[in-house]
C-alpha cells in the first residue's frame, strides 16, 4: 500500500524577527504548519494553540477531511475566545497548512492563509494550496503583477487567519499519491525569500527529506532571512500496513535551532539575490510614472497593518527594498479590520492605486460608515 516512508521538518528564526512565530507538527501521517501573527508573544501563542489542536487528533479512528476541519475549528475557537479574554493578546491569529495521508493512502489537506502545500512530482513542481492574502486577490483580479507583489507591503498582509472570527473558512483539498511523490509544507518565511523555481530545483536534487528540509531553509536564509522559516517534506512509497509510519518522527516544536553541517557554521547572506529583490522594486517603481510624477509625499494609498490587522492609510508608494527600507510610512490607521472586509470590498480598496490623501481618507470613510 501507499504511505510515508520519510519525513524531516525545521523551523528557523531567521536573520531578522527576534522570537519564532512558526509552529510545526509532525505526528505520524499527520503534518502541520502554523505561522503566528498579532506581534511576538500573541503569534506564538496561537501558533502553538493551533499545534496543540492537531496534536489532538484521533489518528486511529482519522476521517481525514473531517478530522482536519474539526483541528481548524477547534483551534480557531480557542485562540478567539483566548484572545477576547485578553487585551494584551487581542489580534493575535495564525495560518496554517496541514496533511493527513489515510490509511488508503490518499492525501487529505487544509489550508488557511498563506502558508503552502506543494507537490513534487516527475520534477514538475505544484503548488496546490491558494493563498488567503491581499496580493495574491490583487495578482488574480490582474491589478498587480507577480513582480509587483514581491515587493508589495501587503505581500505579508494575510484575508483569512485562525482567531480573527468566531468561525474561519477552510479550504479541503485531497491528492491521490504515485510512488516518490515529494510533498512540501511551508511559512511564507520559505516562500518570500525563495522562488518557486529555487524550490523545484532543490527539492529535485534527491537526497533524504532531512537534507532536502536543511537546503530549503539555508536557501530562505541565504535570501535575507527575513522571516521565520518553517518547512516539513515527506515522500510517499509502497511500504507495509503495519510499518506504514515507520520511517515518520513525531515532533512538536516552536523554535529549534538548525544546526549547521561542520563545515558550514554560519548560513552567509546571498547578496545578489538581495539586490536583485532591490532593483525588482527600483523597476517597479519606474513602473509607477505617475507616482513618480507626484513625489512621495504627495503620494498615498490604502493598505493593511499585518500586525494589527487594521486598515491604514499610507504616504509614500507601496514598495519594501531591502534590509527593512520601506517607501511609505502611515499617516492614519482605521478601527476596521480588513479580515471583516469582504473580497470584492477588499479588491476595491486594496487596488494598488495611488491617490491624494484626501482621495484615500474618503475612500476608507466609506468602509467605516457602513460598518457595525
Amino acid at each position: 500500500m501507499m504511505g510515508v516512508i520519510d519525513s524531516a521538518g525545521q523551523t528557523q528564526t531567521g536573520h531578522v524577527r527576534h522570537d519564532n512565530e512558526d509552529s510545526y507538527l509532525m505526528r505520524g501521517p499527520l503534518f502541520m504548519v502554523a505561522d503566528g501573527v498579532g506581534g511576538a508573544a500573541a503569534g506564538e501563542i496561537a501558533s502553538t494553540m493551533c499545534a496543540e489542536a492537531f496534536a489532538e487528533i484521533d489518528l486511529i479512528r482519522r476521517n481525514g477531511p473531517q478530522a482536519l476541519r474539526d483541528a481548524i475549528g477547534t483551534a480557531n475557537r480557542r485562540i478567539f475566545d483566548r484572545a477576547s479574554g485578553d487585551p494584551g493578546l487581542a489580534g493575535m491569529g495564525t495560518t496554517v497548512t496541514a496533511a493527513l495521508v489515510d490509511r488508503s493512502g490518499r492525501i487529505d489537506l487544509a489550508n488557511v492563509g498563506d502558508s503552502r502545500a506543494y507537490l513534487l512530482r516527475d520534477d514538475s513542481l505544484q503548488r496546490i494550496s491558494e493563498d488567503h492574502s491581499v496580493v495574491a486577490e490583487l495578482v488574480a483580479a490582474g491589478q498587480i503583477t507577480e513582480a509587483e507583489a514581491a515587493v508589495h507591503p501587503q505581500r505579508n498582509v494575510i484575508t483569512r487567519v485562525l482567531g480573527s472570527e468566531p468561525t474561519v473558512q477552510v479550504d479541503l483539498f485531497s491528492i491521490e499519491p504515485q510512488p516518490d511523490d515529494l510533498l512540501l509544507l511551508c511559512s511564507d518565511g520559505l516562500t518570500d525569500m525563495v522562488s518557486e523555481d529555487e524550490v523545484a530545483s532543490v527539492m529535485a536534487e534527491g537526497g533524504s527529506c532531512e537534507q532536502l528540509v536543511r537546503r530549503l531553509i539555508r536557501s530562505a536564509l541565504a535570501g535575507g532571512g527575513e522571516d521565520n522559516v518553517t518547512a516539513i517534506a515527506f515522500r510517499m512509497g509502497e511500504t507495509d500496513e503495519a510499518d506504514s509510519t515507520a520511517a515518520v518522527r513525531t515532533i512538536l516544536t516552536v523554535d529549534p535551532d538548525l544546526e549547521p553541517d561542520d563545515d558550514d557554521q554560519r548560513t552567509p547572506v546571498n547578496w545578489r539575490r538581495v539586490l536583485l529583490r532591490s532593483a525588482i522594486a527600483v523597476l517597479v517603481i519606474a513602473a509607477l510614472g505617475a507616482g513618480a510624477v507626484l513625489g512621495l509625499r504627495e503620494s498615498h494609498f490604502v493598505g493593511a497593518n499585518e500586525s494589527t490587522g487594521r486598515i491604514e492609510v499610507y504616504q509614500g508608494v507601496p514598495i519594501d527594498l531591502f534590509a527593512g527600507i520601506k517607501l511609505y510610512h502611515a499617516v492614519y490607521a482605521s478601527p476596521v479590520t480588513y479580515a471583516s472586509l469582504d473580497p470584492e470590498t477588499r479588491k476595491e480598496l486594496f487596488d494598488h492605486r495611488l491617490r491624494s490623501l484626501d482621495s484615500a481618507r474618503q475612500a476608507v470613510r466609506r468602509i467605516e460608515e457602513g460598518s457595525p
